[in-house]
């Protein structure tokens, strides 16, 4: 069985949960992506242009607009997810062990393989 390669499938961003359709062009990492919003966002925080509210957005928020975030952070923490899958499948289609990989992600062996292993 042939695995997708670990970036394909559609991308979101990982910051902001907009999706390449709606956020357009977006710059793709191992198991990430970010828009160019979010790169211009990131910019004024490492310059320190954006003051210390960009560190916690969440402190300016009321409750309604943090509970309205948590839908997208949790379609970020499944896009993670599932790169990281394609990307243990990728490890195991190469036969690296599952002790190794469950040594790369600080687990046993055991509880890589139940985790991660594919069902046949």
């Amino acid at each position: 069985m042939e695995l997708e390669p670990p970036l394909t499938g559609p991308l979101m961003c990982s910051f902001c949960a907009r999706s390449a359709g709606a956020a357009g062009r977006l710059v793709a990492g191992p198991g990430v992506a970010i828009c160019a919003a979010c790169v211009e966002a990131s910019m004024k925080l490492l310059s320190g242009t954006n003051g210390s509210q960009a560190e916690n957005p969440w402190l300016r928020m009321t409750d309604d607009e943090l509970l309205a975030h948590l839908p997208e952070i949790a379609a970020v923490a499944s896009q993670v997810e599932e790169r990281l899958r394609s990307w243990i499948g990728t490890a195991r289609q190469r036969r690296i062990s599952w002790a190794r990989i469950g040594a790369s992600l600080g687990m046993t062996r055991q509880s890589a393989w139940e985790r991660f292993q594919t069902p046949r």
